[in-house]
């Protein structure tokens, strides 16, 4: 009899469950979409349910295609979008839609947060004061729902909310800490004079523990319902960025990868917390190291929405007209900043932006320019980035994104960097594998785990084509420069003009 680990990513559209081996190696996977609602202006939810069942089906699927004995399945890891603020009862049972991360809804209490708590936020967080955080979300259904917010037990991430599901214990890891706004984030604890300063309940709060440590085993009910069983483990998981930067390999200090996913994010490792204006900081799943993030928050979801609107080819597909055009493309400008934009440019009234629209334009101009407008937005993170002080020769490349060689040469280009395509295509799961790993003692270190990883790809920037994206990336600056205001001027047309109707996609 073997042991198996089963992993769970969960990602703002779909799940995606993949079975390990002890030596990391994929013996089975499946995946599930779920939609997202979207109530109001600047809102966005999931039916937490939603999510029980697609691991429930997955697990089935996985455990069913590789034929193994339930019982060898060992442990279990789950990684997960982030900030999500699912509300739940003392059964852990939801009592509302899950606020998923790219809801902006609770900019009044971003203000009142700068009223109450001001720069002792950043003194002690680290991280900026933003609607799509864990605090001003709390304080938003305690401000517009006080009956859900009494009836509150307690306030769970998504990963942490899954993990109640299997083990029915309330807790959550120390990388959900950063974007929590209410934890110190040196020293991943709750803050008595944050959570005092948000005027909320520190009670509702779970309680905070490693990535690796194992919270329980499952319950009779959940092993009943994966068809797994109550020998099986648990351990408390991570945000899903941190998890696909350990699955590409990033555990050491001055490492950088970039997540190209529905978000495109920019990640530094670092041996201390790095507390910077333009930047997340948040644990790693490895003791003793920390992230320093931005990103792209549409950045990858941008090139996916135009060929959904079109509705005729795949992905794959319409990468290919592109290729088919290398050296006849037009040059456009596109700001990907489509949904609001976090770190580094904190401004929720951002929109998508395109610049140097023609008649000649087609359909493999405009897709290209999605991609060229994301790897521009991550530049943008990169030097900031190098402004500190690092200056990685490499970047790992990860994410949806990285499955095409175009798009993965057009990070190389752009960046001026040698990327490396790290691992397998599920670089998230096999980051929650290798915790799993750690916290059974399959593996001694982190170090070790990580050389076992594979690089999939290799691309290097072509020197015509970083001297034209520098260009380019000049003109992409000013270019947000020059509508930054004007975001905010349409924001107000849209609140004072349009109709608000609920939908899901």
């Amino acid at each position: 009899m073997s042991d198996y680990i089963l992993a769970f990513d969960l990602g703002t559209t779909s799940i995606k469950t993949v079975l390990f081996n002890k030596k990391l190696q994929i013996v089975a996977s499946a995946g599930k979409d779920y939609p997202t609602s979207y109530p109001a202006a600047n809102c966005a939810e999931h039916n937490p349910e939603d999510w029980w069942k697609a691991i429930i089906e997955t697990t089935d699927e996985v455990v069913h295609k590789s034929g193994i004995d339930p019982k060898e399945v060992k442990v279990i890891a789950i990684d997960a979008m982030t900030p999500v603020l699912v509300v739940v009862d003392e059964k852990g049972n939801s009592l509302r839609p899950a606020i998923i991360w790219m809801d902006r809804r609770s900019s009044a209490q971003c203000k009142e947060i700068d009223e109450k708590i001001g720069s002792r936020l950043f003194e002690i967080n680290g991280n900026h004061n933003d609607p799509s955080n864990f605090a001003p979300k709390i304080m938003w259904v305690r401000d517009n729902e006080p009956e859900i917010y009494n009836k509150t037990y307690k306030f769970l991430y998504a990963s942490s909310y899954l993990v109640n599901r299997l083990t029915g214990e309330m807790v959550v890891d120390k990388t959900q800490c950063g974007l929590s706004q209410l934890c110190d984030t040196k020293t991943s604890t709750w803050s008595d004079e944050l959570i005092e300063g948000c005027g909320l309940s520190k009670d509702k709060l779970p309680r905070i523990v490693d990535s690796t440590d194992i919270v329980g085993n499952l319950t009779p009910h959940a092993a009943a319902l994966l068809g797994l069983t109550t020998d099986t483990v648990v351990i408390a998981g991570a945000m899903d960025n941190v998890a696909a930067g350990l699955g590409t390999g990033v555990y050491d200090d001055g490492q950088v990868y970039i997540s190209a996913g529905t978000a495109s994010n920019c990640c530094a490792c670092t041996a201390e917390p790095l507390y910077h204006e333009s930047l997340h900081v948040y644990h790693h799943i490895v003791p003793g190291r920390w992230l320093a993030v931005a990103g792209v928050d549409y950045g990858g979801a941008g090139l996916k929405w135009f060929n959904n609107l079109l509705g005729d080819m795949t992905i794959t597909d319409l990468v290919k007209t592109v290729e088919a055009k290398k050296g006849k493309l037009a040059s456009m400008i596109f700001l990907p900043y489509m949904v609001g934009q976090r770190a580094p440019l904190w401004n929720t009234d951002t929109r998508g932006t395109i610049f140097g629209l023609e008649p000649s334009v087609d359909r493999a101009d405009l897709a290209n320019m999605f991609m060229e407008g994301n790897a521009l937005g991550v530049k943008v993170i990169f030097d900031i980035v190098e402004s500190l002080g690092f200056k990685a020769k490499e970047v790992k490349l990860t994410g949806g994104c990285s499955v095409s060689s175009w798009y993965s040469q057009i990070f190389s280009d752009v960046t001026g960097k040698h990327v490396e395509v790290a691992g397998e295509s599920d670089v998230a799961s096999l980051g929650m594998a290798m915790a799993a790993a750690y916290a059974m003692g399959y593996y001694k270190s982190f170090d070790e785990m990580t050389k076992i990883i594979n690089i999939r790809a290799k691309y290097s920037p072509e020197p015509k084509a970083v001297e034209y994206y520098n260009d380019m990336s000049v003109l992409f600056k000013k270019l947000y420069a020059q509508v930054v205001e004007q975001y905010s001027d349409l924001h107000k047309i849209r609140e004072k003009y349009m109709v608000k109707e609920e939908k899901s996609v």
